[in-house]
């Protein structure tokens, strides 16, 4: 398995121990730390410095995991699911554009997180019919431009829809099975949402296409409860060869994160 870890490139985020301006120095840390790669957290590709970030990191001979979208969700209120077909239209548009900005960096897989809307607004039978349909388009272009995306379980208190890992199972499945759309298996939600966390890596075989990293407590693994080395040997015996990544808090602080972040995953996953 190969190591990554979260960063953004255009707005704060919690989940990245550099603010958006120093996105450089931050690679350069994720380099020089030993990470395989970087996971770019970012809202709209069309207003970043896309040469910089190539030359960058083809100087650092740094590879990408993934493009996060969710910022988009919580900064542009977009959503795969709302009762407004402009706003449905224009997240369809904007995950396009990630699709395309994934093919500049050399593919990466793009991710499905929050960008798929939190859900509450009608109802649930209505907008998991919007939410597949629309998801249904975005993985038809996708596949065009041959790029994976990553469909991810996220917890109730954040959302509404495609909690358990089993939910995402069948919402794939409801647009057709896709080949180019994994589950994103997330330690900290799963943690929250699926019954045995073993048990559900063993039913999500062959279709993990990126797992992130958090504690019980969304802080480095080792800092709550969940046993990381039982989960590495259950991914070892699927098979999992892709990217781990870390997707943590700034807690205690950003410097507790850039000094222990390789330390904490290494020592699990290397």
């Amino acid at each position: 398995m190969k190591c990554s870890a979260s960063l953004t490139v255009q707005y704060d985020s919690v989940f990245s121990p550099f603010p958006a301006k120093r996105w450089k120095e931050g690679m350069s840390w994720i380099k020089s730390s030993g990470f395989d790669a970087v996971e770019i957290i970012l809202s709209d590709p069309k207003l970043l410095p896309t040469d910089e970030i190539q030359n960058l990191l083809l100087q650092l001979d740094l590879a990408v995991s993934t493009l996060s979208t969710g910022q988009a969700a919580g900064l542009e209120d977009l959503s795969l699911m709302s009762p407004s077909r402009d706003v449905r239209v224009h997240t369809v548009e904007r995950l396009k554009e990630d699709i395309d900005f994934s093919v500049e960096l050399g593919r990466p897989h793009v991710t499905i997180g929050l960008i798929r809307g939190k859900g509450g607004r009608l109802s649930f039978e209505d907008e998991y019919a919007l939410l597949c349909r629309s998801l249904y388009e975005v993985a038809n272009y996708a596949h065009k431009q041959s790029v994976v995306l990553n469909l991810e379980p996220i917890n109730r208190y954040e959302c509404l829809h495609l909690n358990k890992s089993s939910a995402v199972i069948q919402c794939i499945e409801d647009i057709g099975s896709p080949e180019n759309v994994g589950v994103l298996f997330d330690t900290f939600h799963s943690n929250i949402e699926d019954p045995d966390m073993v048990s559900t890596i063993t039913m999500l075989s062959g279709r993990i296409s990126h797992v992130h990293i958090a504690d019980s407590n969304r802080r480095l693994p080792g800092e709550g409860h969940i046993d990381f080395h039982v989960l590495k040997e259950q991914l070892e015996k699927i098979n999992y060869a892709g990217y781990v990544s870390l997707e943590v808090l700034n807690d205690p602080s950003a410097e507790h994160i850039v000094e222990y972040a390789a330390e904490k995953l290494f020592t699990i996953f290397r």
